[in-house]
């Protein structure tokens, strides 16, 4: 973020090496924590994990709970610049539908002030994630991309081996370049 007076400004960037932090720090943090028991060594699958590979989106309301529950503990126990990177994200997965509803909600700016105001929305979204609506929208966002990196494997035969692939699936999540859109 550069600030210029009162004023916030996230550039491309920013952005760009924010959500990039994220990968690396959060996102692999996140994953290991959802794949993998404590002090296991990455050797003992989670429950939670089984159970979500599973039963895929399709959960069990004590499940879907429990999912929430971990998320819940997880955020609670990042530092502030994992948390920031964590919301950078959080409206990276949902910038079109955010611009969808700016541009629906007004059509009477100019070019310059629609950017203006756009960008001041998605600000205050990060700096407030509470109030407006992204710390949920965001939790629900690294829900569904724990389903489905849990429909990524197969757990009918859990040998010496899956632990292996878990490891280079998570490190292909964090280096993947999808799911971005550096635009602010």
């Amino acid at each position: 973020m550069i600030s210029i007076s009162d004023k916030m400004f996230i550039t491309k960037e920013v952005n760009l090496a924010t959500i990039a932090y994220f990968k690396k720090i959060v996102l692999r943090k996140s994953l290991m924590d959802f794949s993998f028991g404590p002090q296991s060594n990455n050797r003992a699958i989670t429950d939670l994990f089984k159970s979500v590979n599973y039963y895929g989106f399709d959960l069990p309301y004590e499940i879907e709970l429990a999912l929430f529950e971990r998320l819940r503990r997880f955020k609670n126990n990042l530092d502030k610049e994992e948390l920031t990177a964590l919301y950078f994200w959080g409206v990276n997965q949902k910038y079109l539908h955010y611009l969808e509803d700016f541009e629906y909600g007004d059509d009477t700016y100019s070019d310059k002030e629609f950017d203006w105001e756009f960008g001041r929305s998605l600000a205050y979204k990060i700096y407030e994630p509470n109030n407006s609506g992204l710390e949920e929208e965001t939790m629900e966002e690294l829900k569904v991309l724990l389903c489905n990196f849990a429909g990524e494997f197969d757990l009918s035969l859990v040998d010496e081996y899956t632990y292996e692939h878990i490891i280079e699936i998570i490190d292909l999540y964090c280096l993947s370049s999808n799911n971005s859109i550096p635009v602010f």
